[in-house]
């Protein structure tokens, strides 16, 4: 498998040499190579030695890991007529080589300008066509927070029409649907490799995944207008499209609500940003149905962001005044709750980063420490204890 995945690289590499030779010949694009790296300590992650039928948790034990999490390697390539290539892969070193996500495409697109302020997007990436992009900017933590996970989160293939005229946005997008599937809320990198210790110390719940080793081929419409007044933006947006066999088998086997039946998705959502130095806020809500499966939640995250001039109280608690970020999460599932499936279970959050610029004489590369704790309660059925699935950490951002 690994010589497999090394002779695919090796072709692609040629692949894309080639591509831009050609492109080369006709006018000499300027390349922009980047990348950035995630390592993390990860504090007294919890180990459940024994959890019985009923959900009761003894022997309980912790223990502190540290994690080289993601890799990240990107490249914009600005053409003729403001046309612009960019792509980036991620890799996950504590995944097997034959693991699909091991190395895993993030995003590979083509914006061609169509208009002034109107541009086509063509290929994968981030949607902008529902909800507030969780990219770093947005999000602030470093870990996505349950809703976005749930809605926002997962890339998406297709194209997009992204429009902003003076004060007002408006971006559509047709997309290959999404899978339905499932996330970790109180995950570590590599846990899941650990045996049996994600049944006992996370907690899934519902989520549209990006699925590259299967694709449904089925289609989705989204949308999302927005308008700025002053330092607020305010979105609203929708998402419809159609599930397939696969989809439907997954529903059934994860709710006995399913009805076997529904195949459609249908999601809305509005949010609202905030920003103006030093202060960041924002607040999202989406819900809707997949499946007939009912999920809706909203997140409130507020933070101060100063900038390098700052003085005063922010100086004194930041030291750099990079930023300080509180965030909490409510993710609500309309099933009926079962005790040994914490897919069915309502889920909250507390997320609270921070984050402090660094200076590393021997790490040139070494751009901010990120210390970042996660607080998580689920509604968890009569009879079963508390899963202990906080997370604390700190992690070194590295990029070029």
């Amino acid at each position: 498998m690994r010589t497999h995945w090394s002779v695919g690289m090796l072709v692609v590499a040629f692949v894309l040499g080639a591509l831009c030779a050609a492109i080369a010949a006709e006018a000499p694009p300027a390349v922009e190579v980047h990348g950035w790296s995630l390592t993390r300590y990860y504090v007294d992650l919890v180990v459940d030695d024994t959890r019985d039928s009923s959900g009761v948790i003894t022997n309980k034990e912790e223990d502190s890991r540290l994690e080289w999490e993601r890799f990240s390697i990107s490249g914009i390539a600005r053409l003729a007529e403001g046309k612009v290539v960019y792509g980036e892969v991620y890799i996950h070193p504590w995944l097997p080589n034959d693991d699909p996500s091991f190395l895993y495409l993030e995003s590979l697109y083509l914006d061609v300008p169509v208009a002034p302020g109107s541009k086509v997007r063509l290929g994968k990436g981030r949607s902008n066509a529902f909800g507030i992009v969780p990219g770093y900017g947005n999000r602030k933590t470093s870990n996505y927070g349950p809703l976005a996970e749930t809605f926002t989160m997962d890339r998406a293939l297709g194209v997009q029409f992204i429009q902003t005229r003076g004060k007002d946005s408006f971006n559509v997008g047709l997309f290959e649907s999404q899978r339905p599937g499932t996330r970790s809320i109180g995950m570590a990198a590599d846990m899941q490799l650990d045996e049996g210790s994600l049944s006992r110390t996370a907690v899934s719940h519902l989520t549209s995944r990006d699925t590259p080793a299967s694709r449904s081929g089925q289609l989705e419409l989204s949308a999302r207008y927005g308008r700025q007044m002053g330092a607020l933006n305010v979105g609203v947006s929708g998402r419809g499209g159609q599930l397939d066999e696969t989809d439907s088998s997954f529903l059934a086997s994860k709710f006995a609500d399913y009805n076997g039946t529904n195949r459609t998705r249908l999601y809305s959502g509005v949010d609202a940003t905030y920003q103006k130095m030093p202060w960041y806020a924002a607040a999202e809500w989406y819900g809707g149905s997949l499946g007939g499966i009912d999920q809706s939640g909203y997140a409130i995250l507020l933070g101060v962001e100063p900038s390098a001039k700052c003085t005063g109280v922010w100086r004194e608690i930041s030291g750099a005044c990079k930023g300080l970020f509180v965030r909490y999460t409510n993710l609500d599932i309309d099933t009926t709750p079962a005790l040994a499936s914490s897919i069915t279970w309502d889920t909250e959050q507390w997320a609270v980063s921070y984050v402090l610029p660094v200076r590393i004489k021997y790490l040139p590369l070494a751009k901010w420490i990120q210390l970042e704790y996660e607080m998580n309660k689920e509604t968890v059925p009569a009879g079963g204890d508390d899963i202990p699935n906080n997370v604390f950490f700190l992690e070194l951002f590295s990029a070029f």
